[in-house]
C-alpha cells in the first residue's frame, strides 16, 4: 500500500489576506474591502509627498491615522466624486474585491491621465498577472516590492495575519529619488527605465 502524506490545505476561514471573504462567524464584521494600511507605511507615504490631498477610498476611522485633507468613503462614494478641482496628491489602498478593484483603478488612472494628480502612491497586492496591475504599472514613475506580506489591520485596530499575497506601492509623479530613498527601507525600489 502506497501512502502520500496528506497536503495541507490553507483553510480560508481562518486567511485574512486582502480581498478574502470571510466565512468564520469569528469574522463576520469584517470587511474585505476594509483593510487599514498600519502606521509605519503611511509615514513613509507622507515623508515621501509631504501630505496627502485625498484618500479616495477611505472611512473616517482610517482618515484619523491617514491625516488626508479630504477622503471619500462609502456613502460619499468616490465613483460619483469629482477629486479635485485643481490638481493635487493621492494616496490609495482601493478596494480589493474584484469587482471594486478593476473600478478603482480605471477611475485613478482616469485622473492621473488627465492631469488631476500631482503625485501619488498605490498600495496592491503584487498580482502582477492581473490586467489592473499591468495598467497601474505602465504609468507608475518608481515602485517598491515590499520585503514582506503586510499585516493590515481592521477597523478594530488588530492586525490580519495569514495575508498570502505580497505587496507593491507604486509611485506617480516627478519625485522618483525621494520615493527610492524613502521606501528602500522595506524593499527594493524599481525606477522608471
Amino acid at each position: 500500500m502506497d501512502t502520500k502524506p496528506a497536503l495541507n490545505k490553507a483553510d480560508r476561514r481562518k486567511l485574512g489576506y486582502i480581498g478574502a471573504v470571510p466565512t468564520s462567524s469569528d469574522f463576520s464584521e469584517r470587511d474585505s474591502d476594509a483593510w487599514f494600511t498600519p502606521s509605519k507605511y503611511i509615514h513613509l507615504v507622507k515623508k515621501t509627498m509631504g501630505g496627502i490631498d485625498l484618500d479616495p477610498f477611505s472611512c473616517a476611522q482610517a482618515n484619523e491615522l491617514i491625516g488626508a485633507s479630504r477622503f471619500f468613503d462609502e456613502k460619499s462614494n468616490a465613483f460619483s466624486q469629482q477629486w479635485f478641482e485643481t490638481p493635487g496628491s493621492v494616496f490609495m489602498n482601493p478596494p480589493y474585491s474584484r469587482q471594486l478593484i478593476n473600478q478603482s483603478i480605471a477611475l485613478f488612472l482616469e485622473e492621473w491621465k488627465k492631469g488631476m494628480i500631482t503625485e501619488a502612491i498605490v498600495l496592491v497586492n503584487n498580482a502582477t498577472e492581473t490586467k489592473w496591475f499591468q495598467h497601474l504599472l505602465s504609468e507608475a514613475s518608481a515602485l517598491c516590492l515590499v520585503n514582506k506580506r503586510i499585516a493590515f489591520e481592521n477597523r478594530d485596530g488588530k492586525h490580519v495575519s495569514g495575508n498570502t499575497r505580497g505587496q507593491v506601492f507604486l509611485y506617480y509623479g516627478k519625485r522618483i529619488a525621494r520615493f527610492k530613498k524613502t521606501f528602500k527601507s522595506i524593499g527594493v525600489v524599481v525606477k522608471e527605465a
